[in-house]
């Protein structure tokens, strides 16, 4: 096992200057790469979104709607919390606390929405649709809620940290000595992991959406062969 954990911690320790300050941090790079990896699956979930429906009836229409709304949300989760981190990952400005304020901001943000809205939302799609999906939806987002937490969390670790070290130095830079004495390899390493718990959840989300546009796509393109039928028989019944 000390074996495994150590090739682990070998492959993802390589320090670049980031979070703040302009002293390498070991284990960095593992974040930039799956952050990087979640905001662009994230980036795709409103793409989904790209079709039409010609029968113009309105409950799928509606339907289609309200998915774009909750696609909407999922890719502004990139937008005010993945976003802000890969910013903060390459930041070496010396504002430890400054820096990390817009990802903890969004966050915190994200975590309300889904706690006063979403669940309307939810209700909305579900006076809509049948309960399967808003249900699906549902677990994913709980998924995705749980990663937040954790990213969050891991976060605030490392920014008291990386606050101390710069306090016992008495500059932003900071030796790896000193460094390494408040802000351990497994520290770094536990943001990286929550933020993969997140992107983890993303294809749940993605699958529920696609497979829901394509039930309404088949739905759509059923009215429209039975209203050519009705208009035919119509036709053939006049002659």
């Amino acid at each position: 096992m000390g074996i495994v954990l150590r090739s682990f911690q070998d492959t993802y320790a390589h320090p670049i200057p980031n979070f703040g300050i302009p002293s390498p941090v070991s284990g960095s790079d593992q974040v930039s790469k799956v952050t990087n990896q979640t905001s662009a699956l994230l980036q795709t979930v409103d793409d989904r979104l790209n079709t039409s429906l010609t029968s113009n009836y309105p409950k799928l229409a509606e339907t289609l709607a309200q998915l774009g709304t909750l696609a909407n949300f999922v890719v502004s989760i990139d937008t005010v919390v993945v976003v802000p981190l890969l910013t903060l990952t390459s930041d070496v400005s010396g504002d430890v606390r400054g820096q990390f304020a817009p990802v903890l901001a969004g966050i915190d943000s994200t975590r309300a929405y889904m706690e006063q809205r979403l669940p309307t939302e939810l209700d909305r799609l579900q006076a809509l649709i049948s309960a399967s999906v808003p249900n699906r939806l549902k677990d994913a987002f709980g998924c995705v809620r749980s990663g937040l937490d954790r990213v969050g969390g891991n976060l605030d670790v490392l920014r008291k940290a990386l606050l101390a070290a710069v306090m016992e130095f008495g500059s932003v830079d900071v030796p790896p000595g000193v460094l390494s004495k408040h802000l351990p390899l497994g520290t770094v390493l536990d943001v990286a992991r929550a933020v993969s718990d997140v992107k983890v959840c993303v294809p749940s989300l993605m699958e529920t959406i696609d497979s829901t546009i394509a039930n309404l796509k088949t739905a759509d393109d059923y009215i429209l062969s039975l209203r050519a039928m009705l208009t035919k028989i119509k036709f053939t019944v006049k002659m």
